[in-house]
Parts: structure tokens; C-alpha cells; sequence
């Protein structure tokens, strides 16, 4: 009987090894048919950098998005708001927020939720606009609550993580992609400034030659800036016109140039700022033109110290030497 059982004992091992392997492919599967299917992905066109400036047009191309027709949430603070995206048949779509849109945004941190309803090509996790607040809802099940519009602060986190927690209820193949991205207000710098506020002041300049001035700014390449230079006392606009935006590698870029002969001596406030008006899009700097300085003196005797006797020195031997030559002629002269 212990024979038999030893010689039964390499079996049982031998079936533990098939067991365990059998289990592991098992695992292996089940995590394959876990695996959810591709969904949409998204590329947000901003103004620099995953930041959006306040007033700006923001593009978002999406790929990949074959289930039919999807849903975008954007959320931040003090704001929500839902929109349809229907993709093509090869599953890209585009969305524009318009500038009218976009100045409703508060400085902080935003979301755009990509919504694709998965292989059931129907949308499971829906939000329900209340005044009481944004509910959201499995098949018209309400299933958390992430408050009032108003409410929504300057990081919207939390509320992004409650709604993906939805994802994972069953019966739910929504599949919910967050896209972060964070808002400003426009700003525009000038370069090689020195001073703060009002106080702020550009490097002198001359006139009658040409004048550049540069900086940078978190607007959009799409924008143009309008620049003006008033005189500083009385306020007059003294030149002005309107630049691009280029694109740059920390911030966007800008630059304007006035042709010589520049601007008369004095002293001017140059402001740069949004087309759209905006009060916070505008940066002002002091500059001051100086006058030419006066041509050299030319060099006189006097001003070369010693060099001066022998100027005067020189002429006088000279005339001395003529006058000699006809003291001599007229004595030749009277002696004949």
C-alpha cells in the first residue's frame, strides 16, 4: 500500500504541473477577454503647450472612434458642458470650441471627456444637468453625484476619477478617455525689460535709427497683437499697427519694428496687446529716445598741447626765410 502510493505521487505531481499550466493559460485568456476594446484617442490643438489662453479657438482631432456616434464632456471650474461628435467611417472626427466659448473659461484645470460607447454602440454613462446639481447616471440609474456647476473648482480631478469609476459597473462598455489641459488668461511680455508694473522700461534707443521691439505671449499663433506707441505726456498716439503671433518654443512669439528714422527724442509708452480687447491681454513699457550724439570737434593747435608750438613755429620761419631772400635782392640791388 506505501508502494502504491509513492508510485502514485509523481502522477499527482505531474498533474499539479498540468493543473497549474492549464490555470495560468486560464488567467492568461480571461485577461485577454477582459482587455476592453480600442477607443477613441484625441489631440487637442491649443494655444501653447496643453494650456488654452482665455478667448482662443481650441481644435480637438480625434482617431479611432468606430463604435458610432460619441459624446465630449468638458469639465472645469465653474463650468460643464456636453457636445455629440460624429466620427467619419474611419472613425475621425474634429471639434471646435470657438473663442465665444472659450472666455467663459476660468483660469485652472480642465477636462475634456471623450466619450465612446463601446461595441453595444450605445452610451450607458450619461450626466443629468439639475439645479441642484450634475448628476451622473448608469442607463438613467443615478450613480454619484459631483455637485453644482458652481461648485467645480480649480482642480477637477476628483469629479474626472468619480465618472471613470462608472466605466467599471457592470454591463457598462463605455469606454471614457480624459484629456487635461489648463486655462490662462492672455498675457503679453516684453524682452530685455528691466522694472515691474508701471515702472517697466525698455533699453534707451536713438533717434533716427530704427526701432525693434520684442516678446512673447501665451496667445495662440492665430492671433494678431495690436501695437501702440503714445507719448508720454500727453498721451498722443504717436504710431501704431498690428502683428502676428508666431509660434515659439516655451512661449509664442511676437515682434514690431519701426522703420528709421524712428521716433523723436522723448520719452513713450509702447502697449502690446489681444485684438479681442481683453484688459488682462495687454502689456505696456516704458521707452526713451534719445538724441544723436554731436558730431566730433575737429582738432585745433590748441587742443594738441605740445604739437601747437611747432605749428606756429613752422609758418613763422618760413615768412622770417622770404623776408631774408628780399632783404638780400633789394641790397644787390642798391649796390649796382
Amino acid at each position: 500500500m506505501h508502494s502504491d502510493q509513492y508510485s502514485t505521487m509523481p502522477c499527482l505531481r505531474e498533474h499539479m504541473r498540468s493543473w497549474k499550466n492549464t490555470a495560468v493559460i486560464v488567467v492568461i485568456l480571461l485577461q485577454f477577454m477582459l482587455i476592453l476594446p480600442a477607443s477613441a484617442t484625441i489631440t487637442a490643438k491649443t494655444s501653447w503647450h496643453e494650456t488654452i489662453t482665455k478667448g482662443d479657438t481650441v481644435t480637438l482631432v480625434g482617431t479611432g472612434s468606430t463604435n458610432g456616434t460619441g459624446a465630449i464632456w468638458v469639465i472645469g471650474r465653474n463650468y460643464f458642458d456636453i457636445k455629440t461628435v460624429n466620427p467619419d467611417k474611419k472613425g475621425n472626427f474634429s471639434f471646435v470650441v470657438k473663442p465665444d466659448e472659450t472666455r467663459k473659461y476660468s483660469s485652472g484645470q480642465y477636462a475634456v471627456l471623450i466619450v465612446d460607447p463601446g461595441q453595444n454602440g450605445a452610451i450607458e454613462i450619461e450626466p443629468l444637468v439639475w439645479e441642484e446639481g450634475i448628476k451622473i447616471s448608469d442607463r438613467g440609474k443615478i450613480v454619484t453625484d459631483i455637485g453644482t456647476e458652481e461648485a467645480l473648482r480649480a482642480v477637477v480631478t476628483p469629479e474626472v476619477n468619480a465618472i471613470l469609476n462608472a466605466t467599471v459597473r457592470p454591463g457598462v462598455d463605455d469606454i471614457i478617455t480624459p484629456y487635461y489641459f489648463y486655462v490662462e488668461e492672455p498675457v503679453v511680455h516684453f524682452n530685455a525689460i528691466a522694472g515691474t508694473g508701471a515702472q517697466s522700461r525698455l533699453p534707451n534707443q536713438t533717434t533716427g535709427e530704427k526701432i525693434v521691439v520684442t516678446g512673447t505671449t501665451n496667445m495662440g499663433v492665430e492671433n494678431q497683437l495690436r501695437v501702440e506707441i503714445r507719448d508720454q505726456t500727453s498721451n498722443a498716439l504717436i504710431t501704431s499697427g498690428n502683428v502676428p503671433v508666431v509660434d515659439g518654443t516655451i512661449l509664442n512669439r511676437w515682434a514690431y519694428e519701426l522703420a528709421a528714422p524712428g521716433l523723436q527724442k522723448g520719452d513713450y509708452f509702447i502697449t502690446a496687446g489681444s485684438l479681442k480687447g481683453s484688459p488682462t491681454g495687454t502689456g505696456t513699457a516704458l521707452l526713451t529716445i534719445a538724441g544723436q550724439n554731436p558730431p566730433p570737434i575737429p582738432e585745433t593747435g590748441a587742443a594738441r598741447g605740445l604739437d601747437s608750438g611747432f605749428d606756429i613755429f613752422i609758418p613763422l620761419l618760413i615768412s622770417l626765410g622770404a623776408l631774408a631772400i628780399i632783404g638780400v635782392i633789394i641790397m644787390v640791388s642798391i649796390k649796382k
